[in-house]
């Protein structure tokens, strides 16, 4: 690479940088808490830890205690954990359209946690993440911060570059020269080590945000859509089409339930898909809840590649495609966000403050020299 353009390279790699500086904090400290946090919120509220029981409450009955406990809401869905020692969580929605969240001991059936944001940080944390709490308008703003990710990080490591016989020099961070040097070549060493996982990061979720609107473009199944019309007959008990689910399909543990329509009338049941590698792949049958009639499936195993790699695409952002090493990964890519953001304002302002003594300096000398 010519002088020139290094140097060029180097002015846009500084002026994204400081112009995403803010937002790439926020998605680094958000990003960094949400990759422990099932464990996170279990420390802020240990009514989620749950002890186990030889039986469980019915889905139905826990439909109907969250359905009772906010009348003015309407239930979207109900998440089971996979770990025996977690309370389940329903979303609900209120008239005015702000969400409500209660958490339910899958044994009892008793309501252990409820509340809007405010009681669930780290569901605030997750959409502050998602969508800087901006809706569409976030989600523009966080697609362009992911594009804002991956040009600084390749084109950081392309800046950065020592050459093959100097490679080791390069990963160096320099001490006891200054803070200045020190903070510089731990920008370059840290931004070279973690560049891919971040590239990896910004355009996984990039691509997550927009997956609906690629969905056109893609070779792709999208997930099934079912409508049923408003009946006055009693709508079955999820606890039924649960049944017929496992009859039909097999014994899979249930993950979670989705209800969609005025009265709730369809019915989504995601049960874990045990033959995938994918560990949050699940199997979706939807259900018409009057007549207990299966209306269609999502299936993993049947859906085309490009389905399979969409549906990775969370799991790999997340960390959890690499267990618990992948998510240390991913905590160190935000950490080093968070970094990036401090250490690169920090050499800027630096940089301003050096070139303005130089000047300074400059004028000086040409006082003394008309003198």
């Amino acid at each position: 690479m010519t002088p020139g353009a290094r140097t060029t390279l180097l002015k846009l790699h500084r002026w994204v940088g400081l112009a995403f500086a803010a937002l790439l904090l926020v998605q680094g400290l958000t990003g960094t808490l949400l990759v422990f946090r099932e464990e996170i919120e279990g420390i802020l509220h240990p009514a989620l830890v749950v002890a186990p029981a030889e039986t469980r409450a019915s889905m139905q009955g826990i439909a109907d205690t969250v359905r009772e406990s906010a009348p003015q809401a309407k239930l979207q869905r109900i998440k089971v954990s996979n770990d025996p020692t977690r309370a389940a969580t329903a979303f609900l929605r209120l008239e005015n359209d702000a969400p409500w969240i209660v958490a339910v001991d899958p044994y009892s059936g008793e309501i252990v946690r409820a509340g809007s944001y405010g009681a669930w940080p780290a569901e605030w944390l997750f959409h502050l993440h998602d969508t800087l709490l901006a809706g569409k308008t976030g989600e523009i703003i966080v697609t362009i911060e992911g594009v804002a990710l991956i040009f600084l990080a390749v084109f950081g490591i392309i800046i950065w570059w020592p050459g093959r016989r100097r490679l080791k020099s390069g990963f160096r961070i320099l001490t006891g020269q200054g803070a200045d040097r020190t903070v510089r070549t731990a920008h370059r060493a840290i931004g070279a080590a973690i560049g891919i996982v971040l590239v990896m990061s910004g355009t996984t979720g990039a691509l997550l945000i927009h997956r609906a609107a690629l969905q056109a473009y893609l070779p792709v199944v999208p997930r099934p859509k079912f409508e049923v019309a408003l009946s006055q007959a009693p709508l079955l008990p999820v606890d039924t089409l649960i049944a017929d689910a496992r009859g039909r399909h097999g014994p899979l543990p249930l993950r979670e339930v989705r209800f969609s329509g005025a009265s709730g009338q369809v019915v989504a049941l995601y049960f874990q898909d045990e033959a995938s590698r994918r560990p949050n792949a699940t199997r979706q049958y939807f259900y018409n809840a009057y007549e207990g009639v299966e209306l269609g499936r999502y299936e993993p195993a049947a859906l085309p590649p490009m389905n399979t790699a969409y549906d990775w695409l969370f799991t790999i952002h997340t960390g959890k495609a690499g267990g618990f090493v992948g998510r240390l990964v991913v905590l160190a890519a935000g950490l080093s966000l968070v970094f990036f953001a401090g250490s690169g304002v920090w050499l800027w302002f630096s940089a301003r403050r050096q070139k303005r003594a130089r000047r300074a300096k400059a004028e000086s000398r040409v006082v003394r020299n008309a003198a």
